[in-house]
């Protein structure tokens, strides 16, 4: 048996449902599947492609713990949780895409994964468990596009090539300050409140030591500067908006109730973005 396609309907795949199946080579997950147990396809040493779709909320524990053969791994937004062990001992795994949606990554979840040279970790993270991404030898760059709020000291151990943590999404924000009259201000003062937060060639990171040192420091500083994105934001699109205001020559009569539709406008999707963005900050 050395290919598997599940039919639509099928809901759950179950403890050890295919444990040490070492012939098994390809696999296709349908949206109807939510959950795939504990040990499904661990030990399927030959498991070379895995196509999961969405409507998968969870991959339980050791499900593809030592599927050595595996190269990458592509998981949908729908998937909430990645159990401890989950993808243990993936040796050749190259390339993880995690979405949007990814709430939880276990303990030990990519340990040993060998072959993955960096990762990012999406927006909606909010917790890394022990040995997470640990012993992964290649991998010199971790992209947080979130802040998590709990991240085990632990998490990387033994990934002796990890350099520093990249954090592309607040330094996107920063990057289009700089484009605007409000930067020189803004560049002293996130230098003034950065903290162990480094900044250079228009991007944020945190080396590993500091990592190691303390991550509630970290969150601190972070936390620091998206308050003063935010302010310089709000700032910006204040202008925008009131240029808006006056292009529109909203100063008519008061009086004329008669048409008052010709003398409404429209607020600019940017500028709408960005004030929500703002309150979900403050």
């Amino acid at each position: 048996m050395r290919e598997i396609i599940f039919n639509e309907g099928l809901q759950k795949i179950g403890f050890r449902a295919f444990f040490v199946c070492t012939s098994l080579e390809c696999i296709t997950i349908p949206s109807t599947v939510v959950d795939i147990g504990d040990h499904a396809f661990s030990g399927c040493s030959n498991l070379r492609e895995v196509t999961l779709n969405g409507g998968l909320h969870k991959i339980g524990v050791q499900a593809f713990y030592s599927c050595t053969s595996l190269e990458n791994i592509k998981l949908p937004s729908t998937v909430t949780d990645i159990g401890c062990n989950a993808f243990y001992d993936c040796w050749y795994l190259r390339e993880v895409l995690l979405n949007d949606g990814l709430k939880k990554i276990g303990n030990w979840a990519f340990y040993n994964c060998r072959s993955l040279k960096s990762i990012k970790l999406p927006t909606t993270v909010t917790e890394i468990g022990n040995g997470a991404l640990g012993k992964c030898k290649k991998m010199r760059e971790v992209e947080l596009n979130g802040i998590p709020r709990y991240l085990n000291n632990e998490a990387f151990r033994n990934s002796d090539s990890l350099e520093r943590f990249l954090f592309p999404a607040i330094s996107y924000h920063l990057k289009n300050i700089l484009q605007t009259s409000h930067w020189e201000e803004l560049e002293d003062k996130v230098n003034e409140v950065r903290g162990v937060v480094q900044w250079e060639s228009d991007k944020l990171f945190v080396s590993t030591a500091t990592y190691h040192t303390n991550w509630n420091e970290t969150k601190r500083d972070l936390g620091r500067i998206i308050r003063l994105i935010s302010y310089y934001e709000l700032k910006e699109v204040t202008t925008t908006f009131e240029l808006a205001l006056w292009k529109f020559n909203l100063q008519a009569d008061a009086s004329n109730t008669t048409n008052r539709g010709a003398y409404q406008i429209d607020v600019p999707g940017p500028v709408k973005d960005t004030m929500l963005q703002y309150l979900d900050h403050i």
